[in-house]
């Protein structure tokens, strides 16, 4: 895969699933492929905290969590083992991800136990990973910072470095982003720029 982007708003049509569609023009723009992963369509369990991803030795990605096979948060982390740019997309709840989101994240405990023990599976290429994030909110001054740790330590586990998000306030009502040339353009620049370096290595 080129390039994944990952949408997670609960609202279909909104801002943060229209940043999608702009990052997937600028890549295509700069010659690459982009598909967008839109999360709410995929069933994802909470995390039970059991503890199960601590004791498998030899297991490997979907076999090392108790519900690997049990939902499709596997089908969502498998492209971030080998896409060559990723992206997220999100509106922010309450100063943080959508829950939809953050419990997929929180699935990811099991990578991040592999890594811990340095199971050869989980020795995947340094790349980086682009954010836009989204908030009807107009002020805040730590508005982004909930949703931008969590994806920083989130993007670590795939030996991803989260690049400096790109954040647009007073974003709410569908329509608002696209009522921003100097917003959509930015976007679209972004997706082209991560593309283009991407491609020259």
């Amino acid at each position: 895969m080129d390039a994944v982007i990952y949408a997670g708003s609960h609202r279909r049509g909104g801002n943060s699933d229209r940043a999608a569609e702009l990052l997937a023009e600028g890549v295509r723009s700069a010659g690459g492929q982009a598909d967008i992963l839109f999360i709410r369509d995929y069933e994802i369990r909470h995390c039970k905290a059991c503890g199960f991803c601590d004791t498998a030795t030899d297991c490997q990605g979907q076999k090392r969590c108790a519900l690997g096979q049990k939902d499709q948060a596997w089908e969502l982390f498998e492209p971030l083992f080998t896409a060559r740019a990723v992206f997220f997309t999100s509106p922010i709840y309450f100063y943080h991800l959508p829950s939809m989101f953050k419990t997929w994240v929180d699935r990811s405990q099991f990578l991040w136990t592999a890594r811990r023990t340095n199971e050869p599976w989980t020795d995947l290429p340094e790349r980086t990973a682009h954010t836009v994030l989204v908030a009807g909110r107009p002020r805040g001054e730590k508005l982004f910072e909930g949703a931008r740790t969590s994806l920083k330590y989130f993007a670590a586990n795939f030996n991803l470095k989260l690049a400096e998000p790109l954040v647009f306030r007073g974003v709410d009502t569908p329509g608002d982003l696209d009522a921003h040339a100097d917003f959509t353009t930015r976007i679209t620049v972004l997706g082209r720029q991560a593309w283009s370096e991407v491609a020259q290595r």
